[in-house]
């Protein structure tokens, strides 16, 4: 039986009041705007298969630059528990053999720093992706049930072996975006010296924005939002490889209830003007939304595939679904980055 969201906020909320929480199943990036209607999956879209997906919740999947290790988030069992959670966030490496996707690898406690990085806590950990060689792994860090908290962290493989994860303000080659009140989530690293990210700020942004910082003269620039016509006044976010190569369109998640929307989340699209102005974002449409949840689409290395997690709306059941570029029109001369760049590459 799948059972609907509240808020997490007001759980975190209730907590430090000294109140029962109410049950939560809402996950970071989803505050639901409607009803809690369900819709089935898009019709052309299909599954990614058992080992990929659970009966706990299964999204936000990247892929390696040859395509073969998938790394994605995941609430079934072995995750480590969150206490007082309902439930856990923990990302899981799955590898390709043969064009079947293997068992998960939970990157947790017990793992081989030979194989994975020790990432995985009683926090929550999502929005994980491997750089274009494979050495370095970019993710999101939450306190378990508060929204407010994410930060963004980084692991580096360093000869063969998974050092400790870090927190993006400990190192120099990364922009300090890290704050102690705000939720700094999944960036778009479009080279070593522009970044897209999804910002959430009290009294900052409307709720969840889009932001870019850009390095000149060596040096990491203050970060400047995207502007009024690409975030509105609902959640708008990003995810790992959704900018063209060209850096001119972007693929925006969004909760925002215009009357192109579908309900809950949707993917959009968003281009640029001739003089380099981002434009309001178009919704992708039928082929790949609903009035379900429709979260966070990536693009396999190829670029012939999107990917990414749908679920009815309300609901924090998300499977990992697939469908091929070009039956989505507003993507078919999308021709999308690949794996995000090493950053730490010149500090061994």
């Amino acid at each position: 039986m799948k059972e609907t969201f509240l808020d997490l906020r007001v759980c975190s909320l209730a907590l430090l009041l000294g109140l029962p929480p109410a049950i939560s199943h809402a996950m970071p990036g989803m505050e639901m705007h409607g009803s809690n209607g369900g819709s089935g999956a898009p019709s052309i879209s299909e599954s990614m298969g058992e080992a990929l997906n659970s009966a706990g919740s299964d999204f936000e999947i990247t892929y390696s630059a040859d395509g073969k290790t998938a790394i994605f988030v995941s609430t079934r069992p072995g995750s480590v528990e969150s206490p007082g959670n309902p439930y856990s966030f923990d990302i899981w490496m799955s590898r390709n053999v043969d064009g079947i996707w293997q068992a998960p690898v939970h990157l947790g406690p017990e793992i081989d720093p030979s194989v994975g990085p020790n990432i995985d806590t009683a926090a929550w950990e999502l929005e994980p992706s491997l750089s274009d060689d494979g050495n370095a792994i970019y993710f999101t860090r939450y306190q378990a049930g508060n929204l407010s908290t994410a930060d963004l962290y980084v692991v580096q493989k360093i000869d063969g072996v998974w050092q400790p994860a870090r927190n993006w303000n400990e190192v120099p080659e990364l922009p300090h975006l890290n704050t102690p009140t705000g939720e700094e989530h999944c960036p778009i690293i479009a080279s070593d010296s522009l970044i897209y990210f999804s910002y959430q700020q009290p009294g900052v942004t409307q709720d969840s924005d889009i932001w870019k910082v850009e390095k000149k003269g060596g040096v990491w620039q203050k970060p400047q939002s995207l502007g009024p016509r690409i975030n509105s006044p609902y959640r708008d976010h990003l995810h790992w490889t959704g900018l063209s190569k060209d850096g001119k369109s972007i693929i925006v998640t969004s909760t925002r209830p215009d009357l192109a929307s579908r309900g809950g989340h949707d993917e959009w699209i968003a281009y640029q003007n001739p003089k380099g102005e981002w434009q309001e974002p178009l919704n992708l449409g039928d082929t790949i939304n609903t009035s379900g949840e429709d979260m966070c689409w990536t693009f396999t290395p190829d670029g012939k595939k999107v990917t990414g997690g749908w679920g009815p709306q309300g609901s924090y059941d998300l499977d990992i679904r697939w469908v091929s570029k070009d039956s989505v029109p507003l993507l078919k001369n999308f021709d999308p980055i690949g794996p995000p760049p090493n950053l730490l590459v010149a500090n061994p």
